[in-house]
């Protein structure tokens, strides 16, 4: 169950922040990657489990902290009862690079690192021992309150939050590369921007890199190197993902056939549908209904 605190969007519509409160309770969860196209912090509120990732198995309780880019594979595999409270619940933050490089124009973002450029002893639950720790727990819980207060200029104040603890996890956990320069995309990112909302809005359609270029005034291949350098993944890893969340959804919400969902989704074929949500989600489609509907 998710609880949104508040989302926000650009002047195209495009999504570019959300944060929400998730529960679940007590359970084995199968085994179904996740992954989404915007950069991710978390907070666990309440509750103990185990978070299956790229980088290994963490077993997780209230306090702890997560990090995950774009497209990076994780999933909860078991809640466990915790000091007789049978739920977990998680504070999530999740942004799209406009979120950080819209604002004033400033070209010290090399905190971005922490998700696009990072060292060997990156780790996606932050360490507990850390004396900065505690600091960004307390910073996470002033986003929540902002969000539930809403009192005046409440944005900027979660904003400069949110900088402040990718700030702080950059200069204190020694998990990103500090000679990689950042991405430096200020004068392109209107024309991102634009392509994204073209690609939000057709993606379930047939739709060609050269539609998307043009549809910002790019060209084709600047707004690939573009996009892959502020996004950390594809434009069509992008497009699969907005694909697949969209098969989820008809997966759970509707009987209509496999078929006809791919299609519904913007896959040509039933195979390339298939193919696909397996390589995302771990599973087939078949299975992932099965799952969903046993739970």
């Amino acid at each position: 169950m998710k609880q949104i605190l508040d989302t926000f969007t650009d002047n195209y519509g495009n999504p570019i922040l959300k944060i929400y409160i998730s529960t679940a309770p007590v359970q084995k969860r199968p085994k179904i990657l996740h992954r989404h196209t915007e950069f991710e912090i978390s907070l666990i509120l309440s509750g103990k489990g185990i978070y299956n990732t790229d980088l290994g198995n963490f077993e997780f309780s209230t306090g702890d902290i997560f990090l995950f880019s774009t497209n990076e594979y994780h999933n909860i595999t078991e809640i466990f009862e915790c000091d007789g409270q049978e739920y977990l619940q998680i504070l999530n933050v999740q942004f799209a690079p406009a979120f950080i490089y819209t604002a004033n124009k400033q070209q010290d973002t090399m905190f971005m690192n922490i998700f696009l450029n990072r060292t060997a002893q990156f780790c996606n639950l932050l360490t507990r021992d850390n004396p900065y720790t505690e600091q960004l727990r307390q910073k996470f819980l002033f986003i929540k309150k902002e969000c539930e207060q809403k009192e005046s200029c409440y944005y900027t104040e979660i904003r400069n939050s949110i900088i402040s603890i990718l700030i702080t996890v950059f200069r204190y956990y020694n998990y990103a590369d500090y000679k990689q320069p950042s991405t430096s995309i200020y004068n392109d990112i209107n024309g991102l921007q634009k392509a994204i909302a073209f690609i939000n809005e057709n993606y379930c359609e047939k739709i060609s890199l050269d539609d998307i270029a043009a549809s910002a005034y790019i060209s084709k291949f600047h707004f690939i190197r573009l996009f892959k350098s502020t996004y950390n993944m594809t434009v069509w890893d992008y497009i699969n993902i907005k694909r697949i969340d969209k098969a989820v959804s008809l997966l759970k919400t509707t009987n209509d056939t496999i078929i006809n969902i791919a299609s519904k989704s913007g896959f040509n074929t039933p195979a390339n549908f298939n193919r696909i949500f397996k390589k995302i989600t771990g599973v087939t489609p078949k299975e992932y209904r099965q799952h969903h509907r046993q739970s």
